[in-house]
């Protein structure tokens, strides 16, 4: 079969690979081969190709988020048959305990980097009844693609970061997994939303807006961008920082000064870090509030140096601060969540996808759309 391998930094190529199959064991009898017809290359695979260290092993297929169709089960699949089209979880489960991702999102692979992954004429999943979900009637494949992965990663984010009715959240980066923690704090009825990103990127500001930000601030210059007039009854007149507040700041960034600025120095009581580079980490902990902040990290952290945290306004190691570094929670029951929401009209991901391509030959075309994501491009979706 033909499959798209991570041969070398910096290429993604087509070879021809024995096709996967289900071999009679115990763990095949639980698996299932599927044929791609929807994927969508994620920024992690960008990592990957781009900027990673080389390859994991020899010939790894890559590809995590897609839809796929069912061309064999094995013997003890129960709730899935050949022929239906299916929505698939880019986590695997660890079953070894037979628990699999009840409250473990870590014990699991991924798919494209230690289980071979979608961007092939067929893949397999192990343990198919747990890691494919149905995708329910009126739901299309723009916004069950989006579900694999983006947003069950922002919505699992927020969730982590337990956000309450009184609460500033501060969504950093609003690429598509920033998009879906927006969405997501506005779905746990979070206080305000405050998202800091690229004022260019026009098509990320006002889907913002519309999942729900109250105010959009410009990661660089530090302007409002918009604001949705919501955000004084919180804090009343705001702009009545007091000195500490610029000794807070230990990366001197703009957009940091104005959410303590806008806060009156006490900062944000919940920060989601969904982008924004190595300086992320500590910029967060500079915006948490003292005593109750939360930050979550839901971004990959390139680099192969330590990252460092903010001295000051870490309290000199005592500020009563949680940092917690989240993974996408797999799995077909948090899949069976995201899909439930989009069918019930809670949540629309399917604006994510701005750009779509036809045919199996443009994965590596769509892998360096996302690279460059260029033409207001937010997520790429490549039917097969």
């Amino acid at each position: 079969m033909k499959a798209f391998v991570f041969e070398k930094k910096g290429e993604l190529i087509m070879k021809e690979l024995p096709a996967p199959k289900l071999s009679g064991s115990e763990a095949d009898s639980r698996a299932a081969i599927l044929k791609p017809r929807f994927v969508s290359p994620c920024s992690s695979d960008v990592h990957t190709v781009y900027g990673g260290p080389g390859p994991r092993r020899k010939d790894l297929v890559l590809g995590h988020e897609g839809i796929g169709e069912i061309v064999e089960c094995g013997s003890g699949v129960k709730d899935f048959k050949k022929g239906e089209l299916v929505a698939v979880s880019a986590v695997m489960p660890d079953v070894e305990d037979g628990t699999g991702h009840e409250g473990f999102p870590f014990s699991g692979g991924k798919l494209g980097r230690n289980t071979d992954g979608l961007f092939a004429e067929l893949f397999k999943v192990p343990e198919a009844d747990m890691n494919l979900a149905h995708i329910p009637e009126g739901v299309g494949p723009e916004a069950a693609l989006m579900s694999t992965d983006v947003m069950a990663t922002g919505f699992y984010a927020a969730q982590c970061a337990d956000i309450g009715s009184e609460d500033t959240v501060v969504v950093m980066g609003t690429g598509a997994i920033g998009l879906m923690a927006v969405a997501a704090a506005k779905s746990l009825s979070a206080g305000r939303i405050i998202a800091l990103g690229s004022e260019d990127r026009r098509e990320c500001v006002k889907l913002c807006e519309d999942y729900g930000a109250d105010m959009y601030i410009s990661y660089r210059s530090g302007e409002v961008i918009f604001d949705n007039g919501r955000t004084e009854s919180f804090y009343g007149p705001m702009g009545k920082a007091y000195d500490m507040a610029a000794a807070a700041n230990s990366t001197s960034q703009r957009a940091v000064s104005k959410v303590l600025e806008l806060t009156g120095s006490r900062g944000a009581e919940k920060i989601l870090v969904c982008g924004g580079g190595r300086k992320a980490i500590m910029e967060a902990c500079d915006m948490a509030s003292y005593g109750v902040g939360t930050v979550v990290n839901a971004a990959y952290i390139e680099g192969t140096e330590n990252i460092e945290l903010p001295l000051f306004s870490m309290g000199k190691g005592m500020a009563g601060k949680i940092l917690k570094f989240i993974y996408c929670k797999g799995g077909r029951r948090q899949l069976e969540s995201m899909l439930s929401m989009i069918k019930e009209g809670a949540v629309d991901p399917s604006p994510l996808v701005t750009h779509r391509l036809k045919g199996f030959e443009n994965i590596p075309r769509a892998l360096e759309m996302m690279r460059d994501k260029r033409d207001g491009l937010i997520k790429v979706m490549v039917e097969i």
